[in-house]
């Protein structure tokens, strides 16, 4: 895996002088009309301020929070075209409230990407907008239209570099009486080492979290740490080798977490609570391990300042043996409004979005790992950010394939597995949620995500009988998870 560039580029600032002519009547410096001053009919009339447009913005990541405000702040203060950014965070219903803002006809101008955006048909074209000077600022990656793009359109430029790894505290590992410099290797080892951590912490202090309050985080404690041991040849249950969806890789690890929770080496609540509420009381101390993204380094370093002595290793291996490379992927971005009613300044709030200003902010904070060239020197800074080290892309790293993106509403009604309909690429997180709640033995397990793989397939099928997916965009078939 070839690391991101970071070769230098140089901003070129175009800047146009208008001369404007005044004409003068003759005379005009010493004579009057009708004892007025000759300057005051002269037709020079001053122009009007421009109206103030807001411009809507909604986004899903709130790590960052306080970092954007801070720029959007002295954008609305400072910019020239009186525009007015209005900044929300919806972290928890993100999804939800863009189903209701579309269903109302009310979608921001612009909106963090999702895949239901695309499906609304609400992205603008951006490549139109890709200028020379943009593409000598963002490494190649940030501006290649993704398989799932319609006729090659770019709906968002991709900002993110996110790598997925294990943090561990060193302190409660010291106090458990196990080595704070050997994290655990293997999903047993990590079990045994909750269970130690959990039985000398006196009720306060426990081996593992676990915030499915956010269904979502099954990508970050089973999906992503699955892939150093060779079950993953791509992004959510997508094999790109075999063109086929296959969740049944993920049942031995829901198991493990029912198992560990019943043995009551995770927090309790499990399902109570959300990914900054554990965060949190990793950062107090009270969790031995978690699973952690780039952007942690921030919420650790700022958000919920650990006090606490902790590190990043690599997610343990099932077997002993690593048969895939770490996870790293390129994603986020935010997306125009094709239907916006202020294309023109919508554009201009987007390239604020995109700005060097605001990547090279971020990265300093370390909020993040970034496309942005001018920020990838500044996103990994070991010395002064705890735990950036541990974050940084290797050359065994890999980007996994993405998987098709479907019409859900080409089988109408929806294919169940269970009583949860298949109706969206993330239905995977509800049904290991409902797997786990119900605590369910292997075989129940394996059988729920077998006809999940099943009921995708037939969703793809039926995909690719429609036209709706073009499948050859998203097949791989010398994919290797090791390089």
């Amino acid at each position: 895996m070839k690391q991101l560039s970071r070769s230098k580029w140089g901003s070129r600032s175009l800047i146009s002088i208008a001369a404007v002519a005044l004409a003068l009547s003759a005379g005009c410096s010493s004579g009057t009309n009708n004892g007025k001053d000759a300057s005051s009919t002269a037709g020079i009339e001053k122009e009007k301020p421009k109206e103030k447009v807001t411009i809507k913005v909604w986004t899903n990541t709130r790590h960052d929070l306080e970092v954007r405000e801070g720029l959007i702040k002295k954008f609305n203060e400072t910019n020239p075209d009186n525009i007015q950014i209005d900044y929300k965070v919806y972290s928890d219903n993100y999804n939800e409230q863009l189903k209701l803002a579309l269903n109302a006809g009310k979608l921001p101008d612009i909106a963090y990407y999702t895949p239901d955006l695309s499906t609304a048909d609400y992205p603008l074209d951006l490549n139109p907008l890709i200028t020379p000077e943009i593409r000598k600022r963002f490494d190649k990656s940030a501006l290649t239209a993704p398989p799932t793009s319609k006729n090659g359109e770019l709906d968002r430029v991709f900002e993110n570099v996110t790598t997925f790894k294990l943090v561990y505290n060193k302190d409660l590992f010291k106090a458990s009486g196990l080595d704070p410099e050997k994290p655990p290797t293997t999903w047993q080892e990590m079990q045994q080492y909750a269970k130690q951590i959990t039985a000398s912490g006196g009720g306060k202090k426990f081996g593992l979290g676990l915030p499915i309050k956010q269904s979502a985080f099954w990508r970050y404690y089973v999906t992503y740490p699955a892939v150093v041991s060779g079950d993953i040849y791509g992004r959510d249950g997508w094999n790109a080798v075999t063109g086929k969806y296959d969740f049944s890789p993920f049942a031995k690890y829901v198991k493990w977490w029912i198992d560990v929770n019943k043995e009551g080496s995770v927090f309790p609540g499990v399902g109570n609570y959300d990914n900054d509420m554990i965060r949190a009381q990793f950062s107090e101390g009270n969790i031995g391990m978690l699973s952690a993204a780039t952007w942690d380094i921030g919420v650790f370093n700022d958000q919920f300042p650990a006090k606490i002595d902790w590190a990043v290793a690599d997610f343990p291996t099932w077997g002993g043996k690593v048969l895939g490379g770490p996870a790293y992927e390129t994603a986020g971005g935010f997306s125009i409004n094709k239907k916006t009613e202020h294309l023109k300044e919508a554009e201009k709030v987007w390239e604020f979005m995109i700005s060097d200003e605001m990547f090279v902010t971020l990265a300093k904070k370390g909020l993040g790992s970034f496309t942005n060239l001018a920020a990838q020197e500044k996103s990994i800074q070991p010395v002064d950010r705890k735990g950036s080290a541990g974050f940084v892309i290797n050359g065994k790293s890999t980007n996994y394939p993405v998987a098709p993106l479907l019409d859900y509403s080409v089988l109408n009604p929806p294919l169940k597995v269970g009583s949860i309909d298949v109706k969206k690429a993330a239905v995977v997180n509800d049904v290991m949620s409902e797997l786990f709640i119900k605590g369910k033995e292997l075989p129940e397990i394996e059988k729920g995500l077998q006809e999940l793989g099943d009921a995708f397939n037939k969703l793809t099928t039926a995909n690719v009988e429609a036209k709706t997916v073009d499948l050859n965009k998203y097949l791989q078939p010398d994919f290797k998870p090791l390089k």
